[in-house]
């Protein structure tokens, strides 16, 4: 898992943007995200594109390089067709973050994505869904999306995971990925689950790992 913001890799902790810092990971001695993609020992890595998310500006550039390397699932901060269609140009798997969409009217047209439920403090953050994590995601499954991720923004950088808010989703009946303060040793509770992957970043990056 990569959060870039002006060319750089950052970390931070519960979501608290304004307080992120430059990234220092075991897999590079700066925080230029090529040079890490390229050392991360996985064919798949997560991006979050900061500029994108906050400011409807992502870094297209950088993202094409890293894709170059690895196979990217790519939250850039889709609000619309508009956006859709920008990043669809691009060689990677496409998140629809609930934290920016807003095309609430044409749901099914980008079931192909894989909706992330971005979660802070309980609530899922979104202009057009519930803030109740299962309502917001029973909407989403009936509109036909199959893939999801389970954010829970308020448990990154802390390797504390909240397995509670999403005790009533079906995961073995979608495409699961769960990211938020993930330990290795919390990934057979993942599995047992039903979910399919994870989204690990602190733990990862400070060699927690085992690889």
């Amino acid at each position: 898992m990569l959060d870039i913001r002006r060319g750089k890799a950052v970390s931070g902790k519960s979501g608290k943007r304004e307080k992120y810092t430059d990234l220092k990971t075991i897999f590079s001695k700066s925080s230029n995200p090529i040079e890490i993609a390229r050392n991360l020992p996985f064919k798949r890595i997560y991006i979050a594109d900061l500029d994108g998310i906050e400011k409807k500006n992502p870094d297209l550039n950088l993202i094409r390089k890293i894709a170059e390397k690895k196979k990217v699932i790519l939250d850039a901060g889709i609000r619309n067709k508009r956006d859709y269609k920008e990043i669809s140009q691009l060689n990677v798997e496409i998140v629809l973050g609930s934290e920016t969409f807003e095309d609430a009217e044409n749901l099914e047209d980008y079931t192909k994505g894989i909706f992330s439920l971005d979660i802070k403090n309980g609530k899922v953050l979104s202009k057009i869904l519930p803030e109740e994590p299962y309502k917001a995601f029973k909407i989403l499954h009936k509109k036909g999306f199959s893939r999801f991720i389970f954010l829970n923004i308020s448990s990154v950088g802390t390797l504390k995971v909240n397995f509670d808010l999403f005790s009533r989703i079906p995961f073995n009946e979608i495409e699961a990925y769960y990211g938020g303060g993930i330990r290795e040793n919390d990934l057979p509770i993942l599995e047992k689950k039903g979910i399919k992957g994870a989204l690990i970043g602190t733990a990862l990056h400070k060699g927690l790992i085992n690889l």
